[in-house]
């Protein structure tokens, strides 16, 4: 009865102001989502039992947040992606950032390192410490972390392929260091999925991948119960266009293959979840959207855990995420507008009730960050989590007709994609099909659509344009000199090294990669082995490859 009195009031009101709000509703609003907005929301938009639907902060299904009292207990971590072309450039770093407010280091590596390349191998000539740092061996995790107690330190390593070799160097300097392997933090961007679709830097075929993931799972349940070793990186869907619908049903189609598989080993579902989080966009345009779409995560990913994997522990329904600001959305012109774009988007994923959030730097689109556009990223979320007020009030849009309504209907077009996808039997065969690239081929057609047409605005590049000479930008200079000593410090470590234990590490990996995927043969003991034995990423992903061979993207599909 009650939303009976309200649609007729809305239609009295329409009535009331009908030329005015015909003129407003002559071009719809829509979202990237497909999703049009409407003029006006009222309770009629939202379910009469919202309230009991969405129920209370801390509680199953936790659309209003992971924890009872929100950001008052504990604020957001403050992360930031960042590393220098150099490991002794970025220990640097990373010490000016943890001193400065506790910033936990993320770190970026450069694609030789990313693809399982040493520094001199032919094909990482150019790029060594181009977009991120150059590491070849343990030598070089302990100079990026010297001073650096990994007991008291949240790492986040951004590497998929070859992630198995950097968790094993985190594992080897912690107890080189006489840390307490239970107490290690950190977060392992380890979605190899994304990389056959999204991406783009896979090293081997897709099933012995998802071996390798499976083993650093089961070895983290086992060995470090704090770490996060799954990392499933929704936010390159968007980056590669996909719109915002796909970029969580992807992620989670990922992250359900990941578990399936684990579960297939035998691991249980309450050992390893906690260590399942996400890597999202947090975008500076449609805010109230993006909201919404944390929101429905929450809800969608700890309903699936419970009933469909028989998840016990509420701490394992919790969907937890790492945002940060998408680098395509940022621009070159007027590129101080940035600082606008990186604001929006932290107070979008605060709204959303998000455990982490790493901003984009102004400067990022020109190269590598400088420490000054870095630190002022960092600065934005100071200034957000302590002059805003917006942390005191646990998801303080919950209860809007408009958040509400994007919600309950965010949810229902994810469940529909993932449905979608199951009866594809699975992602795995979604991704072989192609119609994971072609869906986002046509998201990103219709983005590009919109701002050609000019109905999604801009600002500085299709409307409000100031063209004017701009100073030239000084991003971080890639020095070419550090690339010659990075090769130099490779070829003197294998001098210096004990090779014997090199070879007999590297020949047990090849062995054990040889037998079936299974608990007894588990990849993780023997590359924890040849890191100690300072065996290169190259060499040990070298070993690797003798076994699995290297994926060959198709031709078509």
């Amino acid at each position: 009865m009650y939303l009976e009195q309200i649609k007729t009031a809305e239609d009295e009101w329409r009535q009331r102001h009908q030329d005015e709000i015909a003129r407003a509703e002559s071009a719809p609003a829509a979202c990237e989502d497909g999703i049009v907005l409407k003029l006006l929301y009222t309770p009629a938009d939202a379910k009469a039992d919202v309230y009991a639907e969405v129920g209370f902060p801390g509680e199953f299904p936790f659309t209003r947040g992971n924890d009872a009292a929100g950001y008052r207990n504990k604020l957001w971590t403050v992360s930031h992606y960042a590393g220098f072309g150099s490991p002794s450039e970025t220990n640097v770093l990373f010490r000016r950032m943890i001193d400065h407010g506790g910033v936990p280091p993320y770190m970026a590596l450069d694609l030789p390192t990313q693809l399982g390349l040493d520094p001199d191998h032919p094909m990482a000539r150019g790029e060594v410490g181009m977009a991120g740092t150059s590491v070849a061996s343990l030598r070089d995790w302990e100079t990026i972390f010297d001073g650096i107690d990994l007991e008291k330190t949240f790492v986040g390593t951004v590497v998929n392929a070859p992630a198995a070799v950097f968790l094993a160097m985190h594992v080897v300097l912690a107890e080189k260091q006489g840390a307490d392997l239970t107490k290690i933090r950190g977060n392992l961007q380890n979605d190899i999925l994304k990389e056959f679709t999204a991406r783009g830097n896979f090293i081997f075929p897709v099933a012995p991948s998802l071996r390798l993931v499976t083993d650093t799972l089961e070895y983290c349940a086992q060995h470090l119960p704090a770490y996060w070793p799954l990392n499933v990186c929704g936010g390159h869907y968007p980056e590669a266009g996909a719109n915002r619908v796909h970029e969580v049903a992807f992620a989670f189609a990922d992250a359900f293959t990941y578990i399936d598989d684990a579960i297939r080993r035998g691991v249980a579902i309450d050992n390893f979840g906690q260590g399942v989080f996400f890597l999202m966009k947090t975008n500076h345009t449609d805010l109230l959207e993006e909201v919404a779409k944390f929101r429905a995560m929450r809800k969608i990913w700890a309903t699936r855990l419970r009933d469909h994997y028989g998840a016990k522990d509420p701490e394992t329904m919790k969907c937890r995420v790492l945002a940060h600001s998408g680098g395509s959305l940022l621009t070159r012109e007027r590129p101080e507008l940035n600082i606008a774009r990186t604001t929006l988007a932290c107070v979008a994923g605060v709204l959303g009730g998000i455990q982490l959030i790493g901003l984009r730097t102004m400067d990022e689109v020109f190269g590598i960050p400088t420490e000054k556009s870095e630190l002022i990223a960092i600065g934005t979320q100071h200034v957000v989590a302590h002059e805003t007020g917006l942390p005191d009030v646990v998801d303080p849009l919950g209860g809007s007709y408009c958040v509400e309504a994007l919600t309950a209907e965010f949810e229902r077009n994810v469940l529909e994609e993932l449905a979608r996808i199951d009866r594809m039997g699975g992602m795995v065969k979604a991704i072989e099909s192609g119609y994971v690239r072609k869906a986002i081929a046509q998201d990103a057609y219709r983005t590009h659509r919109a701002w050609e047409s000019g109905t999604k605005v801009k600002v500085g590049v299709n409307k409000y344009r100031i063209d004017e000479d701009e100073p030239p930008r000084q991003p971080y200079a890639y020095k070419p000199e550090e690339e010659q000593r990075q090769v130099a410090a490779v070829q003197r470590l294998r001098r210096e090294r004990d090779n014997a234990a090199v070879s007999k590490a590297l020949e047990r990996i090849v062995e054990t990669a040889r037998r079936p995927a299974q608990s007894e043969s588990n990849l993780m003991p023997p590359i924890i082995e040849a890191v100690r034995a300072y065996a290169t990423v190259g060499e040990i992903c070298g070993a690797l490859r003798q076994v699995f061979g290297e994926y060959s993207e198709p031709t078509s599909f």
